[in-house]
C-alpha cells in the first residue's frame, strides 16, 4: 500500500527490498561461510617463492623442510649432519617451490631467503710467516641451506653475522700466517690454496648451523708504513726480473729469426750464382759452338776478320802502326785483301 500519494510505487524497488527480508538470513550465512573457506583456503596452502626455502612447525616441533631443487647441501654434508635433527628422519624434507600445503591453524609456516648474503669483516692486522704486517679486510658469500638447524642454533640474520665473524676471520688470519709474504701479495694460486681449505675449515662447522659459505677472499691488504719502502722494493725487484727475462727471450726470439733468415739468404744467394754459373756456362757454350761453325764456313775471313778486331783493340784513333809487310798482321790483312780481290 502507498502511503505517499505523491511518489509513484517503484515495484521493481519493492521487490528487492521484500526478496532481501525474505532471504537475508540465507545471505548472511552464504557470506559467513564463503569467508570462512577464504579463511580457511588461505590457512590450509601456501606459496614458497623461487629465491625462498621455508620451514613448516606444527605445536612449537619442526615437522618439514621446503627447499629449492638447487640445494643439495644435505647430501653434500651428509656426513657431518647424520646426529642432526634434519637428518634424523623426523623432519621431511621437500625440493621444489610453488604451491604448498599444511594443516590450517595448526601449522606455522616461516620463510627464509634462499639467496646469498655478503660478509664484511673489521680491518685487522695480520702477520705473515716472517712476521711483516698487514692490514687487511676479508668477505664471503654465504647462505642458509637449512632454516631448521638455522632457526634452531642461530635464530636470527645478526646472530649468524657475528658467529662468521667469529669464525671466518680467524680462519684466514690464520691462513696468511702460515704463508710467506710475496705469496701473499703477488702469487694468488698460493693464497687461493690456502683459502680454499679455511673455507672446508669453515664449512665444518658452519653447515651444523644450517649455513654454508660459498666463498672467502681478502677483500683489501693495506701496508702499515714500515713495511711501505721494503715492500715497494721487493715489487720493483720482481717486476725488474720479469722484464728481463721478458727482453731476453725477445733477444733470443730475434737472433732465431736473424739467423734463419741470413741462412735462407745464403740459401738463396748459393742457388742463384749455381744458376748464374750454369746459364753463363750453356752461353759459352753455345757461343763457341757458334764461332765454331763461323769459322768452319770461311776460314780465311775469320782471320781477316779477328786480325782487324785485334788491331781495333790495340790502338786508338791518333795512333800510328808501322808494319813490315812480312809481320803477322799485316801479312793475313794483305793476304784477305789479296784473296777478295781476287
Amino acid at each position: 500500500m502507498n502511503t505517499n500519494p505523491e511518489r509513484p510505487i517503484n515495484y521493481r524497488e519493492e521487490q528487492t527490498r521484500l526478496f532481501l527480508k525474505k532471504h537475508m538470513k540465507k545471505l548472511i550465512i552464504f557470506a559467513i561461510a564463503f569467508i570462512a573457506l577464504v579463511i580457511l583456503l588461505n590457512e590450509m596452502f601456501f606459496v614458497v617463492g623461487e629465491a625462498e626455502q621455508a620451514l613448516v612447525s606444527r605445536f612449537g616441533v619442526i615437522k618439514r623442510l621446503v627447499i629449492n631443487s638447487h640445494n643439495d647441501f644435505h647430501t653434500r654434508y651428509d656426513e657431518h649432519l647424520k646426529d642432526e635433527l634434519t637428518l634424523s628422519g623426523d623432519v621431511k624434507i621437500a625440493i621444489g617451490s610453488g604451491l604448498q600445503i599444511k594443516v590450517p591453524f595448526i601449522d606455522k609456516v616461516e620463510k627464509y631467503p634462499a639467496r646469498l648474503f655478503t660478509y664484511t669483516s673489521d680491518s685487522e692486522v695480520v702477520n705473515t710467516a716472517e712476521k711483516k704486517q698487514y692490514y687487511i679486510t676479508t668477505f664471503a658469500q654465504w647462505s642458509i641451506t637449512d632454516p631448521a638447524l638455522f632457526s634452531l642454533k642461530l635464530g636470527s640474520m645478526t646472530s649468524a653475522e657475528n658467529q662468521l665473524d667469529n669464525i671466518i676471520h680467524p680462519v684466514i688470519v690464520q691462513s696468511v700466517n702460515r704463508m710467506l709474504a710475496d705469496d701473499f701479495i703477488s702469487n694468488k694460486d698460493v693464497l687461493n690454496t690456502y683459502l680454499a681449505q679455511g673455507l672446508e675449515t669453515i664449512n665444518r662447522d658452519m653447515c651444523l648451523r644450517g649455513i654454508e659459505v660459498k666463498d672467502i677472499q681478502i677483500h683489501r691488504t693495506i701496508l702499515p708504513p714500515a713495511n711501505l719502502e721494503s715492500t715497494y722494493a721487493r715489487m720493483q725487484a720482481d717486476r725488474a726480473k720479469v722484464a728481463q727475462q721478458l727482453r731476453s727471450e725477445g733477444q733470443e726470439s730475434y737472433l732465431k729469426v736473424v739467423s734463419s733468415s741470413d741462412l735462407e739468404a745464403r740459401r738463396i744467394e748459393a742457388e742463384a750464382v749455381s744458376q748464374s754459373g750454369l746459364i753463363r756456362g750453356e752461353a759459352d757454350a753455345k757461343a763457341l759452338e757458334i764461332y765454331a761453325d763461323t769459322y768452319s764456313v770461311d776460314k780465311d775471313f775469320y782471320a781477316y776478320w779477328r786480325s782487324l778486331q785485334a788491331l781495333e783493340a790495340s790502338f786508338d784513333q791518333s795512333s800510328t802502326l808501322v808494319l813490315d809487310q812480312n809481320h803477322p798482321l799485316w801479312k793475313d790483312l794483305l793476304s784477305a785483301l789479296n784473296s777478295y780481290s781476287d
